[in-house]
């Protein structure tokens, strides 16, 4: 393993214990983002032009939103900054308190910007690194994601069983009483957890080199897909709840049958009991989370709670919002302040909004026109390497059923921004830029970037052995 690899592991397992939450005030962002601008650092210095050419979009996509969050940011002239749409009530504080002309950026909170800008570099390090690494290294990296996922779902599971306050919690701000692991929202937990089971699928179809080892790995991905069935009950996720049974609809275009170098001995056998020993255990294990009163998911989906479904009532007020500062946007990182200028009274509540939860309509309020045009291009980007993924034939190929997972797991963010603002999570943030790597890498021919060798004449990880068939 490489040196890029080491330390991109450091780093995601960081990640995974300090970037939690998507609040800009956790003071562990204290040591993940200088981690983050290190980690950078390092990858720089061994980046090269052939890593960047074959992961050219990629790049493309990073750097537009480096330079949008720049531009929300750059001082303009009074008479510039006065004219944009919805900046008359800044002007107007700017006039009864005496300053004069100010010069101002298009944000509207340029503090928020500002932090916007700096959770970019989380992910642009594990770009930066990942990029470097052989086909063989970026696919070890699906291991670590399910360890930190399974260990996320017990460390909620305790959460629950324990005080609602307990030690367990692992940010001020959280759903105390919800197993929310190693997260602060209980929606991001479940999010997590739905994306395990596609990644167990892939990890018990590739990889295998003996009967053995296959056979270890289906039915470790077995148990822990049927553990993973009640921890997402116990999550309290509506939203998690749809996304665990798409995660769940996905295992059979995903799981195929390793083929081994040895060829194993076969034995007819009509039907294998141990399949229905597997869902009876799922069954049992649910029904017993129910009946122990801590299917919280449960409880809310029969009985919804009206004060939760107030996000559905504010996307009017908010596509309305848009408007209002059409067609730059009100600033990145500006929506909570922005809405509260205009909150509708019948919508007041003693909380307040801290995100739209629904992040398409928020980047739509924000970032305006160039926002959605940089979103738009990055799920035609996806939806085209995704059509390329599927199109394939080869099935058991490695890389394509790494492309494929890489598909499956992004396609499940953008489906879970529409109710909620995961992508926003720097752990979450990281798995979907190594998910673009895997769908991306999966169009790249075994002599692409992945194999520039070092700088030390070494050679890099080589993808042959992705040439065969598991």
């Amino acid at each position: 393993m490489s040196v890029q690899f080491w330390v991109l592991v450091a780093f995601l397992v960081l990640v995974f214990l300090t970037g939690g939450g998507s609040r800009a005030d956790i003071q562990s962002l204290l040591v993940l983002r200088p981690a983050a601008v290190l980690a950078c650092g390092i990858g720089f210095c061994t980046l090269s032009s052939r890593h960047v050419a074959s992961y050219r979009l990629l790049f493309i996509l990073v750097a537009a939103a480096f330079i949008l969050v720049v531009i929300h940011l750059a001082p303009l002239p009074p008479y510039i900054w006065k004219s944009l749409p919805g900046h008359d009530i800044v002007a107007d504080a700017d006039r009864l308190a005496g300053l004069g002309d100010v010069w101002r950026p298009l944000s509207m909170l340029p503090s928020g910007t500002w932090n916007a800008f700096y959770s970019l570099f989380i992910p642009l390090a594990v770009l930066v690194l990942g990029v470097q690494l052989g086909r063989k290294e970026q696919y070890s990296l699906l291991l670590l994601f399910i360890v930190a996922g399974l260990l996320s779902g017990g460390i909620g599971l305790l959460q629950v069983l324990g005080a609602p306050d307990g030690p367990l919690y692992l940010y001020r701000i959280t759903n105390n009483g919800s197993a929310v692991g190693l997260f602060s929202n209980r929606n991001h937990q479940a999010f997590y957890l739905a994306c395990l089971f596609p990644m167990l699928a892939v990890y018990a179809s590739t990889g295998v080199q003996t009967v053995e080892q296959g056979r270890f790995r289906l039915w470790i991905s077995i148990a822990a897909g049927v553990v993973l069935v009640p921890l997402l009950l116990v999550a309290g996720s509506r939203a998690g709840l749809a996304a665990g049974a798409l995660g769940l609809a996905s295992i059979p275009a995903l799981y195929s049958k390793p083929r081994f170098d040895r060829p194993e001995k076969r034995t007819v056998r009509r039907f294998n009991p141990n399949y229905l020993y597997t869902g009876i255990g799922v069954f049992a294990l649910s029904l017993l989370t129910i009946l122990l009163a801590r299917a919280q998911a449960f409880e809310r989906l029969v009985a919804p709670d009206q004060a939760n479904d107030l996000r559905f009532s504010v996307w009017g007020p908010i596509f309305e919002m848009a408007w209002k500062y059409f067609p730059f946007g009100s600033g990145i990182g500006s929506f909570v302040e922005v809405y509260q200028i205009d909150e509708p009274l019948n919508l007041l509540t003693p909380a307040y909004l801290n995100r739209a939860h629904n992040d398409w309509l928020e980047v739509w309020l924000t970032a305006g026109v160039p926002g959605a045009l940089l979103l738009l291009s990055s799920v035609l980007g996806i939806a085209f390497s995704s059509y390329s993924a599927w199109r394939r034939m080869e099935r058991q190929r490695r890389s394509t059923l790494f492309a494929r997972l890489g598909s499956i797991l992004l396609g499940l963010a953008m489906l879970s921004s529409i109710s909620d603002y995961p992508v926003r999570v720097p752990s979450i943030m990281s798995l979907l830029v190594v998910a673009l790597l895997w769908l991306r890498g999966g169009s790249i021919p075994a002599s692409g970037a992945a194999n520039v060798p070092n700088k030390d004449g070494t050679a890099n990880n080589t993808p042959l052995a992705d040439q065969k068939r598991f």
